[in-house]
C-alpha cells in the first residue's frame, strides 16, 4: 500500500465537506485509512490539518480563545466578527477555555494564525529584555 501524505488526507478531506458530503463518512472512511496503515496516532493531527485546510479556503475557521475568566456572550460575538473579517471565512466557530495563568487578555488561535494579547505573554517578554 502507498503511503498518503497527512497533508492529502486533509486536502480531501476538507474538499469532501466543501462538497456536501457527510461529515460522519468522511470520519470513517479516514479513520479506516489511518487504522489500516497504522497512523491512528495521527488522528488529531489530521483534524487539525483540516481545519486548516478549510480555514486556507475561506470556508471555516475555528478559533480557540483563553481567557483568565469566561467570555460574555457580547465578547464572544464580537470575538467571532472580527476573527471572520481576519479570516475571510464564511464561518466561524469559537472553541473557549478559561486558563488563570493568562492573568488578563486573552490569546487567539486557529489552524494558521495566533493572536495573543495575555498579561502572560507580556510579563515574559518583560522578563526578556531585563
Amino acid at each position: 500500500m502507498t503511503k498518503v501524505s497527512r497533508r492529502a488526507l486533509a486536502r480531501y478531506g476538507a474538499q469532501q465537506l466543501l462538497a456536501g458530503n457527510s461529515a460522519r463518512q468522511i470520519a470513517k472512511q479516514l479513520a479506516a485509512l489511518l487504522t489500516e496503515a497504522g497512523r491512528v496516532g495521527e488522528a488529531n493531527f489530521l483534524l487539525e490539518d483540516i481545519a486548516w485546510e478549510l480555514e486556507r479556503n475561506q470556508e471555516l475557521a475555528v478559533g480557540k480563545v483563553i481567557t483568565a475568566h469566561p467570555l460574555s456572550t457580547k465578547l464572544a460575538a464580537e470575538l467571532k466578527a472580527q476573527l471572520k473579517q481576519a479570516t475571510g471565512a464564511r464561518q466561524v466557530l469559537l472553541e473557549a477555555e478559561v486558563d488563570k495563568s493568562v492573568l488578563g487578555g486573552l490569546r487567539l488561535q486557529t489552524a494558521d494564525k495566533v493572536w495573543d494579547s495575555t498579561v502572560s505573554r507580556k510579563l515574559s517578554e518583560l522578563r526578556e529584555v531585563f
